[in-house]
């Protein structure tokens, strides 16, 4: 395993600290999660999989024993982690900042609801819904919700954690190949606002003269609505017939349902598509099996993009040749 001689003291809570350790074990990291005398303040079943393949303790730092014993293990530590409002864990006795004065070669990371140069926030108790809200996450963030003209809702994803999690346990091994190299640690703040900022800033860009081949249904769909001046009224069942193949919820043979998302690496759709096993049939049909995927495929005798619209309706498959 790629971090296999790699020792992480997982002081994390709620989610984003305990989610970063999580996927450094998950990579082979020796993990030892830090809980209260009390046990974790979130008591949900979801710590069974947010503290997998680690080895916990309970420490109470209040006290100078545990204090003592906590300090000891980030002695023994490559990472050390956290996700407190700025400030908390210092005024218990553990400051980063003179912990990697003592070991420079410390890697510490913390990753508070709201930056700790956040001078308005930085003491809020900085829930998912807190941070979600005063980010504008429960806004028209979604072509669905246009579509469908409703009003900003409540989504209970922990999107801003999950964010960060992706964010920080990637900063974490780049801080680790940096010491590599230079014997010298790092301390790494990923609040999680601005993780759900970075995560949804998608929804922001503006790209001019984008080629219609990158456009999906519903962003055309939108567009000739707001064209026609007609009404953002679908209802959810009319919904499905712009929502793309690899982007919605399917159900399976026995009553459960599965999101699938596979849009971040080149041979996602291909895979799906085979275990779907429509893919051959696809080709058959014209669809082009592309090596290098960045760059346009022009088909036919007037080299016009193919496109297909692939439907998945009560256990059927069609296809319509675009």
């Amino acid at each position: 395993m790629p971090l296999r001689h790699v020792r992480v003291i997982d002081f994390g809570q709620q989610i984003a600290g305990p989610a970063v350790a999580m996927v450094l074990a998950d990579q082979g990291a020796t993990v030892i999660h830090i809980d209260p005398p009390s046990g974790p303040q979130w008591k949900h079943p979801a710590n069974a999989v947010l503290n997998r393949n680690k080895l916990s303790l309970k420490l109470n730092l209040k006290t100078a024993d545990g204090l003592e014993k906590a300090k000891a293990l980030i002695d023994w530590a490559d990472v050390v982690i956290e996700n407190f409002r700025p400030g908390t864990l210092a005024n218990l006795g553990i400051d980063f900042e003179q912990l990697r004065a003592k070991r420079p070669e410390l890697i510490t990371i913390s990753i508070p609801g709201f930056a700790s140069s956040d001078s308005l926030r930085r003491g809020w108790k900085a829930t998912e819904a807190i941070v979600t809200a005063t980010c504008g996450g429960f806004n028209d963030m979604g072509f669905n919700r246009v579509l469908m003209g409703i009003n900003p809702s409540f989504s209970p994803l922990p999107l801003g954690s999950s964010y960060a999690t992706s964010l920080a346990a990637a900063s974490v091994v780049l801080a680790l190949l940096e010491r590599e190299k230079t014997g010298r640690g790092d301390h790494i703040e990923v609040p999680i606002a601005a993780a759900l900022m970075e995560g949804l800033s998608y929804n922001s860009y503006l790209i001019e003269n984008m080629p219609l081949r990158y456009i999906n249904m519903r962003e055309a769909e939108i567009a000739r609505r707001k064209q026609e001046q007609l009404p953002m009224d679908l209802s959810y069942d009319d919904l499905q017939e712009y929502l793309d193949p690899f982007f919605r919820t399917y159900q399976c043979a026995d009553a459960r349902f599965f999101y699938c998302v596979c849009p971040s690496h080149r041979n996602h759709a291909k895979r799906c598509l085979r275990v779907l096993g429509i893919y051959d049939q696809l080709v058959e049909m014209g669809l082009p099996d592309v090596e290098d995927l960045y760059q346009p495929s022009l088909i036919g005798m007037g080299k016009r993009p193919l496109g297909f619209i692939l439907y998945l309706k009560n256990g059927h498959t069609s296809f319509q040749n675009g």
